[in-house]
């Protein structure tokens, strides 16, 4: 039986409103650039900071993957370059649990946090399974935990 990963609606809306307001930012950049009037300089400092803050969250994008589940491994597809690569049952040592928790400035916790699964390789290498990407985590890490024990 094959699982296949499924983004959650949240992840998939979150990227859409980012890609949205950079492409907003970034036409009132070039437009103000094109078109250079008091007003509009005084304005294209912020827009291109936030262009940048922008671009700076978007790295992780790269870091981002969908699973395949199947008998004999896992196939990690990367989400912006397509890249495959699989990962043989017999190559994990572990898989381990952790909680994130979210906590204000003042070092107050803001939630109760979630748990994310970490799977450990052999040669050391670590991959992280976040319920904050997937829509299906438990049905992923169950089926995980069944062909690794």
């Amino acid at each position: 039986m094959v699982i296949e990963s499924k983004f959650r609606k949240l992840f998939c809306i979150r990227i859409g409103i980012g890609l949205f307001l950079f492409l907003l930012i970034l036409s009132f950049c070039v437009n103000g650039l094109k078109n250079p009037d008091e007003t509009t300089k005084q304005s294209l400092i912020p827009a291109f900071v936030v262009l940048f803050f922008i671009i700076y969250l978007s790295i992780d994008l790269f870091k981002d993957f969908t699973l395949k589940i199947m008998e004999n491994g896992i196939e990690k597809t990367s989400l912006i370059f397509r890249t495959k690569q699989f990962i043989a049952f017999d190559s994990i040592s572990s898989l381990n649990k952790q909680k994130t928790r979210l906590r204000s400035t003042r070092g107050i916790n803001i939630t109760d946090g979630y748990h994310y699964s970490i799977l450990q390789f052999k040669n050391g290498n670590t991959l992280i399974i976040s319920p904050d990407n997937f829509e299906n985590y438990t049905e992923i890490i169950e089926a995980i935990k069944s062909r690794i024990e």
